[in-house]
Protein backbone atom coordinates (compact mmCIF):
# COMPACT_ATOMS: atom_id res chain seq x y z
CA UNK A 1 0.00 0.00 0.00
CA UNK A 2 1.11 3.61 -0.32
CA UNK A 3 1.87 5.37 2.62
CA UNK A 4 3.26 8.63 1.41
CA UNK A 5 4.10 10.59 -1.77
CA UNK A 6 6.05 13.69 -2.59
CA UNK A 7 6.08 15.46 -6.06
CA UNK A 8 7.49 18.31 -7.02
CA UNK A 9 7.28 20.16 -10.84
CA UNK A 10 4.85 17.39 -12.05
CA UNK A 11 3.19 18.88 -15.39
CA UNK A 12 0.74 21.50 -13.42
CA UNK A 13 1.70 21.13 -9.64
CA UNK A 14 4.91 23.12 -8.26
CA UNK A 15 4.38 20.19 -5.22
CA UNK A 16 1.86 17.63 -4.49
CA UNK A 17 2.12 16.07 -0.53
CA UNK A 18 0.65 13.45 1.06
CA UNK A 19 2.23 12.31 4.38
CA UNK A 20 -0.39 9.66 5.20
CA UNK A 21 -2.66 8.04 2.77
CA UNK A 22 -5.56 6.51 3.60
CA UNK A 23 -7.91 3.15 2.72
CA UNK A 24 -9.14 5.36 0.47
CA UNK A 25 -8.63 8.59 -1.31
CA UNK A 26 -10.32 10.72 -3.22
CA UNK A 27 -9.10 13.14 -5.56
CA UNK A 28 -11.73 16.12 -6.24
CA UNK A 29 -11.33 19.28 -8.71
CA UNK A 30 -12.34 21.20 -11.86
CA UNK A 31 -11.55 20.37 -15.10
CA UNK A 32 -7.63 20.98 -15.83
CA UNK A 33 -6.89 20.63 -12.22
CA UNK A 34 -4.80 17.46 -12.85
CA UNK A 35 -6.88 15.10 -11.08
CA UNK A 36 -6.30 12.24 -13.81
CA UNK A 37 -2.80 12.99 -14.27
CA UNK A 38 -2.21 12.91 -10.46
CA UNK A 39 -3.85 8.99 -11.00
CA UNK A 40 -1.62 7.93 -13.34
CA UNK A 41 1.52 8.98 -11.87
CA UNK A 42 0.70 7.35 -8.84
CA UNK A 43 -0.32 4.15 -11.18
CA UNK A 44 2.63 4.11 -13.41
CA UNK A 45 5.30 4.38 -10.41
CA UNK A 46 3.50 1.79 -8.56
CA UNK A 47 2.74 -0.60 -11.49
CA UNK A 48 6.53 -0.26 -12.29
CA UNK A 49 6.86 -1.88 -9.42
CA UNK A 50 4.26 -4.21 -9.20
CA UNK A 51 5.83 -5.69 -12.86
CA UNK A 52 9.64 -5.67 -11.46
CA UNK A 53 8.94 -7.65 -8.88
CA UNK A 54 7.24 -11.15 -10.61
CA UNK A 55 9.96 -10.23 -13.68
CA UNK A 56 13.33 -10.01 -11.62
CA UNK A 57 13.00 -13.23 -10.99
CA UNK A 58 13.52 -14.77 -14.20
CA UNK A 59 15.04 -11.59 -15.75
CA UNK A 60 18.02 -9.04 -16.06
CA UNK A 61 16.33 -5.77 -16.33
CA UNK A 62 16.00 -2.68 -13.67
CA UNK A 63 13.47 -0.43 -12.42
CA UNK A 64 14.82 2.36 -14.31
CA UNK A 65 14.10 1.06 -17.28
CA UNK A 66 10.86 -0.23 -16.41
CA UNK A 67 10.01 2.75 -14.42
CA UNK A 68 10.74 5.02 -18.18
CA UNK A 69 8.50 2.56 -19.99
CA UNK A 70 5.90 2.80 -17.87
CA UNK A 71 5.70 6.42 -17.55
CA UNK A 72 5.99 6.94 -21.40
CA UNK A 73 3.50 4.25 -22.22
CA UNK A 74 1.35 5.58 -19.66
CA UNK A 75 0.92 8.99 -20.29
CA UNK A 76 2.20 8.73 -23.93
CA UNK A 77 4.28 12.50 -24.50
CA UNK A 78 5.12 14.01 -27.97
CA UNK A 79 8.35 13.76 -29.52
CA UNK A 80 10.12 15.19 -26.53
CA UNK A 81 9.43 12.91 -24.63
CA UNK A 82 9.21 12.26 -21.04
CA UNK A 83 10.88 16.04 -20.24
CA UNK A 84 6.76 17.31 -21.24
CA UNK A 85 5.86 15.75 -17.91
CA UNK A 86 7.97 18.60 -16.45
CA UNK A 87 6.02 21.65 -15.07
CA UNK A 88 6.38 24.19 -17.70
CA UNK A 89 6.06 27.15 -15.32
CA UNK A 90 9.00 26.71 -13.05
CA UNK A 91 11.45 24.15 -14.88
CA UNK A 92 12.66 22.74 -12.16
CA UNK A 93 13.32 19.10 -11.88
CA UNK A 94 10.39 16.67 -11.94
CA UNK A 95 10.62 14.24 -8.75
CA UNK A 96 8.77 11.68 -7.12
CA UNK A 97 9.11 10.53 -3.64
CA UNK A 98 6.98 6.87 -2.92
CA UNK A 99 6.92 5.59 0.50
CA UNK A 100 4.95 2.11 0.83
CA UNK A 101 4.20 -0.23 3.60
CA UNK A 102 3.14 -3.83 4.71
CA UNK A 103 1.57 -5.02 7.55
CA UNK A 104 3.62 -7.08 9.83
CA UNK A 105 7.13 -5.28 8.50
CA UNK A 106 8.81 -2.53 10.45
CA UNK A 107 10.76 -1.33 7.28
CA UNK A 108 9.27 0.32 4.74
CA UNK A 109 9.79 0.29 0.85
CA UNK A 110 10.50 3.51 -0.96
CA UNK A 111 11.11 4.58 -4.06
CA UNK A 112 12.92 7.92 -5.46
CA UNK A 113 13.49 9.77 -8.88
CA UNK A 114 13.78 12.55 -11.39
CA UNK A 115 14.54 13.87 -14.20
CA UNK A 116 14.79 17.77 -16.35
CA UNK A 117 12.52 18.67 -19.45
CA UNK A 118 15.34 16.95 -21.67
CA UNK A 119 15.11 13.83 -21.12
CA UNK A 120 13.38 11.95 -23.69
CA UNK A 121 13.31 7.89 -22.91
CA UNK A 122 15.96 7.67 -20.03
CA UNK A 123 15.52 7.89 -16.61
CA UNK A 124 19.17 8.13 -14.80
CA UNK A 125 18.42 9.39 -11.24
CA UNK A 126 16.41 6.63 -9.41
CA UNK A 127 16.93 5.43 -5.62
CA UNK A 128 14.94 2.32 -4.00
CA UNK A 129 14.85 0.24 -1.13
CA UNK A 130 12.75 -2.23 -1.48
CA UNK A 131 13.34 -3.60 1.22
CA UNK A 132 9.60 -6.49 1.42
CA UNK A 133 10.13 -7.22 -2.17
CA UNK A 134 6.93 -5.29 -2.25
CA UNK A 135 6.59 -6.32 -6.38
CA UNK A 136 5.56 -10.01 -5.38
CA UNK A 137 3.02 -8.93 -2.82
CA UNK A 138 0.73 -6.85 -4.10
CA UNK A 139 -1.27 -5.80 -7.49
CA UNK A 140 -2.06 -2.43 -8.92
CA UNK A 141 -4.75 -2.11 -11.46
CA UNK A 142 -6.55 1.28 -12.92
CA UNK A 143 -9.82 0.78 -14.19
CA UNK A 144 -10.15 4.00 -16.82
CA UNK A 145 -13.43 6.13 -17.29
CA UNK A 146 -14.48 4.74 -20.55
CA UNK A 147 -15.19 0.81 -20.32
CA UNK A 148 -12.73 -1.41 -22.06
CA UNK A 149 -14.50 -4.55 -22.67
CA UNK A 150 -16.20 -3.76 -25.97
CA UNK A 151 -13.07 -2.40 -27.54
CA UNK A 152 -10.80 -5.31 -25.34
CA UNK A 153 -9.74 -7.03 -29.03
CA UNK A 154 -9.01 -3.53 -30.96
CA UNK A 155 -7.42 -2.22 -27.86
CA UNK A 156 -5.02 -5.28 -27.93
CA UNK A 157 -4.80 -5.12 -31.96
CA UNK A 158 -3.81 -1.50 -31.63
CA UNK A 159 -0.92 -1.89 -29.10
CA UNK A 160 0.49 -5.50 -29.16
CA UNK A 161 0.40 -6.30 -32.73
CA UNK A 162 0.56 -2.87 -34.95
CA UNK A 163 2.40 -0.96 -31.72
CA UNK A 164 0.44 2.42 -32.19
CA UNK A 165 -0.02 4.74 -29.68
CA UNK A 166 -3.94 5.71 -28.70
CA UNK A 167 -4.81 3.35 -26.01
CA UNK A 168 -2.36 4.07 -23.29
CA UNK A 169 -1.26 1.67 -20.49
CA UNK A 170 -4.18 2.37 -18.09
CA UNK A 171 -6.09 0.31 -20.89
CA UNK A 172 -3.78 -2.39 -22.15
CA UNK A 173 -2.94 -3.27 -18.37
CA UNK A 174 -6.07 -3.83 -17.85
CA UNK A 175 -7.08 -5.86 -20.22
CA UNK A 176 -4.18 -7.89 -19.71
CA UNK A 177 -5.42 -8.33 -16.43
CA UNK A 178 -9.43 -9.06 -17.21
CA UNK A 179 -8.60 -11.86 -19.86
CA UNK A 180 -6.50 -14.03 -17.01
CA UNK A 181 -8.91 -17.25 -16.59
CA UNK A 182 -11.24 -16.91 -13.61
CA UNK A 183 -11.30 -19.52 -11.33
CA UNK A 184 -14.35 -21.90 -10.34
CA UNK A 185 -16.77 -19.86 -7.63
CA UNK A 186 -15.55 -22.46 -4.96
CA UNK A 187 -12.12 -21.13 -5.59
CA UNK A 188 -12.95 -17.05 -5.28
CA UNK A 189 -11.48 -15.07 -2.71
CA UNK A 190 -13.00 -15.64 0.32
CA UNK A 191 -14.64 -13.23 3.14
CA UNK A 192 -15.32 -9.67 2.34
CA UNK A 193 -14.32 -9.67 -1.29
CA UNK A 194 -16.83 -12.54 -1.96
CA UNK A 195 -19.64 -10.43 -0.62
CA UNK A 196 -18.42 -7.53 -2.22
CA UNK A 197 -18.99 -9.82 -5.70
CA UNK A 198 -21.72 -11.00 -4.60
CA UNK A 199 -23.19 -7.19 -4.04
CA UNK A 200 -21.83 -6.19 -7.40
CA UNK A 201 -23.11 -8.95 -9.71
CA UNK A 202 -27.07 -8.46 -7.74
CA UNK A 203 -26.65 -4.47 -8.78
CA UNK A 204 -27.61 -6.13 -12.15
CA UNK A 205 -29.31 -9.42 -11.54
CA UNK A 206 -26.26 -11.32 -13.62
CA UNK A 207 -22.74 -10.95 -14.34
CA UNK A 208 -19.82 -10.74 -17.12
CA UNK A 209 -18.65 -14.49 -18.02
CA UNK A 210 -15.50 -14.84 -20.53
CA UNK A 211 -16.51 -16.45 -23.54
CA UNK A 212 -14.19 -17.74 -25.98
CA UNK A 213 -11.17 -15.67 -27.97
CA UNK A 214 -11.14 -13.56 -24.97
CA UNK A 215 -14.65 -12.25 -25.59
CA UNK A 216 -17.42 -11.53 -22.85
CA UNK A 217 -20.63 -11.97 -22.11
CA UNK A 218 -23.04 -10.41 -19.96
CA UNK A 219 -25.39 -13.43 -18.54
CA UNK A 220 -28.27 -13.04 -16.77
CA UNK A 221 -30.74 -15.94 -16.39
CA UNK A 222 -30.18 -18.05 -18.79
CA UNK A 223 -30.33 -15.44 -21.22
CA UNK A 224 -26.35 -14.12 -22.76
CA UNK A 225 -25.88 -10.88 -24.17
CA UNK A 226 -22.88 -10.00 -26.27
CA UNK A 227 -20.70 -6.57 -25.13
CA UNK A 228 -22.19 -4.56 -27.95
CA UNK A 229 -26.08 -5.17 -26.48
CA UNK A 230 -24.87 -4.68 -22.78
CA UNK A 231 -25.34 -1.05 -21.03
CA UNK A 232 -22.29 0.72 -20.33
CA UNK A 233 -23.04 0.74 -16.39
CA UNK A 234 -23.17 -3.56 -16.31
CA UNK A 235 -19.84 -3.64 -18.38
CA UNK A 236 -18.21 -0.95 -15.96
CA UNK A 237 -19.34 -3.06 -12.96
CA UNK A 238 -18.53 -6.11 -14.97
CA UNK A 239 -14.81 -5.16 -15.42
CA UNK A 240 -14.56 -5.34 -11.43
CA UNK A 241 -16.33 -8.61 -10.79
CA UNK A 242 -13.74 -10.04 -13.43
CA UNK A 243 -11.05 -9.23 -11.46
CA UNK A 244 -12.37 -10.55 -8.34
CA UNK A 245 -13.06 -14.17 -10.05
CA UNK A 246 -9.74 -14.26 -11.42
CA UNK A 247 -8.15 -13.04 -8.14
CA UNK A 248 -6.11 -9.85 -9.96
CA UNK A 249 -7.87 -7.54 -7.41
CA UNK A 250 -7.40 -9.17 -3.69
CA UNK A 251 -6.77 -7.87 -0.85
CA UNK A 252 -2.99 -6.68 -1.50
CA UNK A 253 -4.38 -4.44 -4.25
CA UNK A 254 -3.90 -0.97 -5.16
CA UNK A 255 -6.69 0.23 -7.00
CA UNK A 256 -6.73 3.42 -8.94
CA UNK A 257 -10.44 4.47 -10.54
CA UNK A 258 -11.21 7.52 -13.04
CA UNK A 259 -14.45 8.95 -13.13
CA UNK A 260 -15.78 5.53 -11.68
CA UNK A 261 -19.74 7.10 -11.90
CA UNK A 262 -19.12 7.15 -15.73
CA UNK A 263 -22.23 5.60 -17.38
CA UNK A 264 -24.04 4.65 -13.91
CA UNK A 265 -27.39 6.15 -12.75
CA UNK A 266 -27.28 7.64 -9.12
CA UNK A 267 -28.53 4.41 -7.56
CA UNK A 268 -25.10 2.27 -9.15
CA UNK A 269 -23.17 5.04 -8.39
CA UNK A 270 -23.96 4.74 -4.80
CA UNK A 271 -23.53 1.03 -4.34
CA UNK A 272 -20.41 1.39 -6.15
CA UNK A 273 -19.08 4.01 -3.31
CA UNK A 274 -20.55 1.39 -0.72
CA UNK A 275 -18.85 -1.46 -2.29
CA UNK A 276 -15.90 0.27 -2.03
CA UNK A 277 -16.06 0.80 1.06
CA UNK A 278 -16.03 -2.66 1.77
CA UNK A 279 -13.05 -3.48 -0.53
CA UNK A 280 -11.17 -0.96 1.52
CA UNK A 281 -12.12 -3.05 4.26
CA UNK A 282 -10.98 -6.19 2.83
CA UNK A 283 -7.53 -4.45 2.79
CA UNK A 284 -7.20 -3.04 -0.91
CA UNK A 285 -6.43 0.68 -0.88
CA UNK A 286 -8.49 2.76 -2.95
CA UNK A 287 -7.81 5.76 -5.16
CA UNK A 288 -10.40 7.40 -7.14
CA UNK A 289 -10.40 10.96 -9.15
CA UNK A 290 -13.87 12.25 -9.32
CA UNK A 291 -16.29 15.63 -9.81
CA UNK A 292 -19.32 13.64 -8.90
CA UNK A 293 -21.47 15.15 -5.80
CA UNK A 294 -23.42 11.53 -5.36
CA UNK A 295 -19.38 10.26 -5.11
CA UNK A 296 -18.46 12.56 -2.93
CA UNK A 297 -21.71 12.61 -0.44
CA UNK A 298 -21.85 8.72 -0.30
CA UNK A 299 -18.46 8.66 0.53
CA UNK A 300 -18.97 10.96 3.32
CA UNK A 301 -21.87 8.71 4.53
CA UNK A 302 -20.33 5.24 3.75
CA UNK A 303 -17.08 6.53 5.50
CA UNK A 304 -19.07 7.08 8.86
CA UNK A 305 -21.44 3.80 8.52
CA UNK A 306 -17.94 1.44 7.98
CA UNK A 307 -15.52 3.82 9.89
CA UNK A 308 -12.98 3.69 7.32
CA UNK A 309 -10.88 7.04 6.52
CA UNK A 310 -11.49 8.57 3.09
CA UNK A 311 -8.86 11.25 2.34
CA UNK A 312 -10.04 13.85 -0.19
CA UNK A 313 -7.92 16.08 -1.60
CA UNK A 314 -9.18 18.90 -2.99
CA UNK A 315 -7.51 20.56 -6.07
CA UNK A 316 -7.36 24.08 -7.24
CA UNK A 317 -5.29 26.45 -9.88
CA UNK A 318 -4.20 29.83 -8.17
CA UNK A 319 -2.99 32.65 -10.34
CA UNK A 320 0.06 31.34 -10.95
CA UNK A 321 -1.56 28.72 -12.94
CA UNK A 322 0.34 25.69 -10.20
CA UNK A 323 -2.68 23.51 -8.60
CA UNK A 324 -2.61 23.96 -5.15
CA UNK A 325 -4.43 20.87 -2.90
CA UNK A 326 -6.31 21.09 0.19
CA UNK A 327 -7.02 17.58 2.80
CA UNK A 328 -9.95 16.64 4.97
CA UNK A 329 -11.19 13.43 6.04
CA UNK A 330 -14.84 12.62 4.63
CA UNK A 331 -14.81 10.29 7.24
CA UNK A 332 -15.48 12.87 9.87
CA UNK A 333 -16.89 16.18 7.57
CA UNK A 334 -18.08 17.04 4.49
CA UNK A 335 -16.79 20.61 4.11
CA UNK A 336 -17.72 23.29 1.82
CA UNK A 337 -16.08 21.78 -1.67
CA UNK A 338 -16.77 22.74 -5.48
CA UNK A 339 -18.97 20.21 -6.01
CA UNK A 340 -21.49 20.47 -3.08
CA UNK A 341 -21.18 24.48 -4.23
CA UNK A 342 -22.89 23.84 -7.66
CA UNK A 343 -25.89 21.94 -6.56
CA UNK A 344 -26.26 24.83 -3.84
CA UNK A 345 -26.40 27.08 -6.60
CA UNK A 346 -28.70 25.05 -8.64
CA UNK A 347 -31.17 24.88 -5.73
CA UNK A 348 -30.51 28.81 -5.63
CA UNK A 349 -31.16 29.10 -8.75
CA UNK A 350 -34.57 27.10 -8.62
CA UNK A 351 -35.59 28.93 -5.62
CA UNK A 352 -35.01 32.62 -7.69
CA UNK A 353 -36.98 31.35 -11.03
CA UNK A 354 -40.03 29.92 -8.41
CA UNK A 355 -40.31 33.48 -6.74
CA UNK A 356 -39.62 35.59 -10.23
CA UNK A 357 -36.84 37.22 -8.33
Amino acid sequence: MIKSVRIRNFMGYGEFNSQDFAPVNVIIGKNDTGKTGLLKLLYATCKSIDVYGKRIVNEDITLKKLLAEKLNDTFQPGKKGLGELVNKITKEKFSVDVEFFKDGFVLNDRVSYSFGDSTTNTINDLQDNLVNNLGNNYQCLFIPAKEVLTSLKAIRATRDNLHMPGFDDTYLDLIRALVIPTKPKHLYVKGELQDVNKKLEDLFEGNIEQGSDDDFLFKKGNTEFPMQLTAEGVKKIGILTTLIHNRQLNANSILFLDEPETALHPEATRELVEMLMLMANAGIQVFIATHNYFVLKQMHLSAKKYAVDVNCYSLTRNKGSNIESSLFNLREDFPENEIAEEAIKMADEETSLDLGL
